[in-house]
């Protein structure tokens, strides 16, 4: 007769058993818990997904300097620009750029808002403006835009404080609204 009947398809032995399925469940030489193990695997899946999904959002700038960091905003003339960075590190040095568009030669009047003094400390500022002077709580700059009509300031500054910042620029009449997020 052949090896058809029903009885036949069954393994004789636990050996036999897990012969045919390396995923069944084995009480020899040790009791183990496949479905538990396969539950584990794909937990280790998820996690390695993700941090892999972390490393690449790193990579890009999502927690400092990177593609995803750097932004830049006009204002609606397009007189004042600002070029920051989005993501910023607490005690972390990082850099401000502005610039002014006006006459060539022209003194030209740079004010920033309270907010970004309150929550950095400016480390330095390239060129030195003509004057500054404090102005509502905030900082006015005076510098001289060059024969072309631009004044660029660079502001070198350091987060004080964890949490999103709104900062403020303005150059005659027009005003630049900036947001910072700055992790712990």
């Amino acid at each position: 007769m052949t090896d058809a009947s029903p009885d036949a398809r069954k393994p004789r032995t636990p050996a036999d058993a897990a012969q045919r399925d390396d995923f069944a469940p084995r009480s020899q030489p040790i009791a183990d818990r496949i479905a538990y193990q396969r539950k584990t695997w794909k937990f280790e899946r998820i996690g390695f997904g993700v941090l892999l999904v972390l490393v690449l959002l790193a990579l890009t700038g999502l927690f400092s300097d990177g593609p995803l960091s750097r932004h830049s905003s006009s204002g609606p003339g397009q007189r004042l620009s600002v070029e920051y960075e989005r993501f910023l590190r607490n005690g972390a040095s990082s850099r401000i750029v502005l610039t002014a568009r006006t006459r060539p030669s022209a003194l030209a009047t740079l004010r920033i808002d309270r907010a970004l003094l309150r929550t950095h400390t400016i480390e330095s500022l390239q060129p030195q403006p003509l004057f500054a002077r404090s102005h509502e709580g905030g900082l006015e700059l005076v510098g001289q835009a060059d024969e072309r009509g631009r004044l660029t300031l660079y502001l070198t500054i350091r987060p004080e404080s964890p949490g999103l910042v709104t900062n403020s620029a303005w150059f005659e009449g027009e005003r630049v609204i900036f947001s910072q997020f700055i992790y712990p």
